[in-house]
């Protein structure tokens, strides 16, 4: 694995913070991406953020929905979902969208880092359809289009919140958005719109025998900022992480 000289992005960040807002660096894209190279970096192969050998990462993938347009005016119609970081088997780009996420093996980790912010709780045509419940049916479609839903069992799939404890201890609604009960019976009610379609039989069996399935089998959990650099207590460079993680929490505020 290579050993990435991490110091060098601080040095980056330090000298851009003058020349630009610092929430261009001092944010949790950044921070998440910081997180993850680091955890490789120490080598903390059992971390879950770790990188390993035959993996990838991608920054802000797209993530096909299942609930693209049909129709260029489609009233019930969304866009990809684009994710804060992917590690897993991939690969970036197809014939008509470049960014777009194809899964072609066994592991896939979607992780959306926040910073004193909730989830969005509503796309332009579902104003119940908050993001936590859009992630897991975008992954299901990821997996779907992969032809990968008849081999769940040898899947490793799961979902993240990246996030400071005390964010999420303080906002019950992280708990809540990420209970698969909920998550069920929002998918559900964004699968309902489509009653008087013609193509709703497709999704009702979608929901039935692919989204289901997925939600069983996928793990969801929240990861918390200071429990990672805690793990890396022990490494090199932990003293500027927690510098950096301090200067993202005050630049966002």
């Amino acid at each position: 694995m290579k050993n990435y000289d991490i110091n060098k992005l601080f040095d980056f960040f330090n000298y851009w913070k003058n020349y630009t807002q610092p929430t261009e660096f001092y944010n949790e894209g950044w921070l998440t991406r910081l997180m993850i190279f680091s955890v490789t970096d120490f080598g903390l192969k059992e971390h879950d953020l770790f990188i390993k050998s035959n993996n990838k990462y991608f920054s802000e993938p797209l993530l096909y929905s299942p609930f693209l347009a049909r129709s260029k005016k489609d009233p019930l119609s969304e866009s990809f979902t684009h994710a804060d970081s992917a590690i897993g088997n991939f690969q970036i780009g197809d014939e008509t969208n470049k960014g777009a996420l194809k899964l072609t093996g066994r592991d896939l980790k979607i992780i959306e880092a926040k910073i004193f912010s909730k989830f969005s709780r509503k796309v332009t045509n579902a104003n119940f359809y908050n993001q936590a419940a859009r992630y897991i049916a975008c992954i299901t479609e990821t997996i779907d289009r992969a032809e990968k839903i008849n081999q769940l069992n040898n899947l490793s799939i799961c979902f993240y919140l990246i996030l400071p404890r005390k964010q999420f201890e303080k906002e019950s609604s992280y708990e809540s958005d990420l209970n698969k009960g909920n998550i069920e019976e929002i998918v559900q009610i964004r699968v309902n719109q489509y009653k008087n379609e013609p193509d709703y039989n497709g999704k009702k069996l979608w929901f039935d025998t692919k989204f289901k399935k997925v939600l069983d089998k996928i793990i969801i959990k929240p990861i918390f900022y200071e429990d990672v650099i805690s793990d890396l207590r022990d490494y090199r460079y932990v003293n500027e992480i927690k510098e950096y993680y301090s200067m993202c929490l005050d630049y966002n505020k």
